[in-house]
């Protein structure tokens, strides 16, 4: 498979629905195919005539994943390398190794000192704080809090509350009893036993205590943006949740994602992404108060989210964007995506069942319009690859109907 143009090759780090639909947005904006590693060939990128796959068990390994992007230059004489990572991991791989990629490599990613405010939920929520970018009521726990009987009381906020590490990169390489990515606690006495449990697991810095914001996917959002080389925000596009993922191992994805305008988001993201001299993509997590109406930042992902081609689905590219910032080096037109536009990991007949019971007017108005699904893509479509992606399909089904609560009663 050939891959890239005479300009610039993608190389993505992952090979999960992420770098499909990474790859996918490439191939439409300009034909090109795109190379991607991992340590495993994961089902949603086989079979793909659009997406090279190398798989090595040693890319657990920074070391191993840096030897490995530092051959490419030899096989690709002439070419930039665009190197597009799609989880955390791979993401700090590149930060921190920054330096090891010449001239040759494009790292559309911000330093490690940014990286570090960002990723860090303590910093995170002081900067938004600072820049006056809405975000739920927060309290810090510190390992220094280890056996305080006190931890817990007097928050400021009432129970239940929403308890999460900080150090994103840290915590989900632990391995305990009872670990879950956030955690509903009822009251004081269940805080205090959680957090010894993590700190007692090998965690070491802070955890984020939160005000809970009741609600279904009709609360959740998400927005996707992307930030030129000069620092200034030049594409957003939001997300309303349609259906989150229920797996207990899953949670914190999504499988059907409503593209929805909302103004006043949009306005504080940039407040925030501007002031910080933040460049790349970016990916939020959202929640929509209904006590007041306002939609409030939870974290920042410092790369585009997986399911991020709701985007697509709106009319915003942001793959080729990136290509036309730092490749091309173009100046940028701003682009905020503002029609309802339905995007789906799922069979769409599952969204419409298991979609809370107030949004399926519109999601059904949107797939009217025309529906997205990623990996249902018609250019990349041989016997081979249909099997699997029905076979994806049938794993997220199967998964969507043990775990997630019926519609039917929303």
């Amino acid at each position: 498979m050939t891959v890239g143009d005479d300009d610039f090759v993608p190389v993505i780090l992952g090979t999960g629905v992420g770098a499909y639909n990474i790859a996918r947005s490439l191939h439409e904006a300009y034909g090109v195919n795109s190379l991607a590693f991992g340590r495993v060939a994961l089902r949603e990128t086989h079979h793909s005539s659009i997406l090279a796959v190398r798989a090595s068990r040693e890319f657990d390994e920074p070391e191993a994943i840096v030897r490995t992007l530092l051959a490419l230059p030899s096989e690709f004489p002439g070419r930039r390398l665009l190197l597009i990572a799609t989880i955390e991991f791979y993401t700090n791989v590149l930060i921190d190794h920054r330096s090891a990629f010449d001239e040759r490599f494009i790292v559309p990613l911000v330093d490690r000192a940014l990286a570090d405010r960002l990723i860090n939920k303590t910093d995170f929520y002081a900067t938004c704080a600072q820049l006056g970018v809405p975000h739920p009521a927060t309290a810090v726990v510190s390992p220094t809090h280890r056996g305080d009987p006190t931890v817990g009381e007097d928050l400021g906020f009432e129970y239940p509350v929403i308890l999460k590490p900080s150090n994103t990169d840290v915590y989900p390489r632990l391995h305990f009893e009872g670990k879950q990515k956030v955690y509903l606690v009822p009251d004081a006495r269940a805080l205090r036993a959680t957090v010894e449990r993590i700190l007692a697991a090998g965690y070491d810095d802070d955890l984020i205590v939160q005000e809970y914001i009741e609600g279904d996917e009709t609360v959740m959002r998400v927005a996707n943006t992307y930030s030129d080389r000069h620092g200034r925000m030049r594409l957003a596009s939001v997300g309303q949740v349609i259906l989150a993922d229920h797996d207990p191992v899953m949670v914190g994805n999504n499988n059907a994602i409503l593209s929805v305008h909302d103004a006043e988001l949009t306005a504080s993201l940039a407040r925030l992404l501007d002031a910080v001299g933040y460049t790349g993509s970016a990916n939020f997590d959202v929640m929509h108060d209904r006590r007041d109406g306002v939609s409030k930042v939870l974290e920042l992902n410092l790369r585009q989210g997986a399911t991020s081609y709701y985007a697509m689905a709106a009319g915003a590219n942001i793959p080729a964007r990136m290509v036309e910032d730092r490749v091309h080096q173009r100046d940028l037109a701003d682009e905020v995506t503002t029609q309802e536009r339905l995007w789906l990991n799922v069979p769409y007949p599952l969204a419409i069942v298991y979609a809370p019971r107030c949004l399926r007017a519109r999601v059904r108005a949107a797939a009217r319009r025309g529906y997205k699904h990623t990996l249902w893509y018609r250019p990349d479509l041989s016997i081979k690859r249909i099997v699997t992606v029905l076979r994806v399909d049938l794993r997220y089904t199967l998964s969507t109907v043990r775990y997630a609560k019926s519609g039917m009663n929303r």
